[in-house]
C-alpha cells in the first residue's frame, strides 16, 4: 500500500508540473504581442484624405519572432474595405522590439467619423488575430482573463523576474 501511495503521489506531482508548464506557456503566448493604433490622415482635420491606421506594435517576447500577415477592416462581421495584404505583409517583429508601422490608405473611407465605427483586424502569419476598436487611440479589445494576464505580466516584469 505504501508503494502505491508513493507511486500515485509521484504521478500527481508530474501531472501538476506538466499542467503548470502548459499554463505558463499559454500565459506567455497570450501576453507577448500588444497592438495599439490610431488613425492618420493627410490634409486638414476638416477635410482629411488618405485615412490609414498607424500601429504601435510591441513584441514583448524574449525569444519568438513574429511576422505580420494582413489587415481587415470590418463593421460587425461585414467588410467595409478590401483586405490589406500588401502594406504590412512579412513585416518582422523581432523579440523585445517596439515598432511604429503605418498601413496603406484605406479605400472607401472618407471621414474620421467613419473610422471610429470600424474594427481593424490584424493577423499574424501564424494565424493569431487581433481585434482593434477605433475609438480614440485604438486599444486591444480584451476579455477579463486576458486583461488579468496582461496585468500580471506587467507586475512580474516590473519586479524584474524573467519568465522566459
Amino acid at each position: 500500500m505504501e508503494f502505491w501511495s508513493g507511486f500515485l503521489a509521484n504521478i500527481a506531482a508530474a501531472a501538476l508540473a506538466v499542467i503548470l508548464y502548459i499554463v505558463v506557456q499559454w500565459f506567455l503566448g497570450v501576453t507577448d504581442i500588444t497592438i495599439g493604433y490610431n488613425w492618420r490622415f493627410d490634409g486638414a482635420s476638416d477635410n482629411p484624405t488618405n485615412l490609414r491606421p498607424s500601429f504601435d506594435i510591441r513584441n514583448r517576447s524574449r525569444s519568438k519572432t513574429y511576422f505580420l500577415a494582413n489587415i481587415a477592416y470590418l463593421r460587425g462581421n461585414k467588410p467595409v474595405a478590401p483586405f490589406d495584404n500588401k502594406s504590412v505583409w512579412g513585416t518582422e517583429l523581432k523579440p523585445g522590439t517596439i515598432m511604429p508601422l503605418e498601413a496603406a490608405p484605406v479605400p472607401g473611407i472618407a471621414s474620421l467619423k467613419q473610422c471610429l465605427g470600424i474594427e481593424v483586424h490584424v493577423r499574424l502569419q501564424n494565424g493569431r488575430l487581433f481585434w482593434l476598436q477605433g475609438v480614440g487611440p485604438g486599444q486591444l479589445r480584451m476579455g477579463g482573463v486576458q486583461r488579468f494576464a496582461f496585468w500580471l505580466r506587467n507586475k512580474i516584469e516590473k519586479a524584474a523576474f524573467p519568465l522566459e
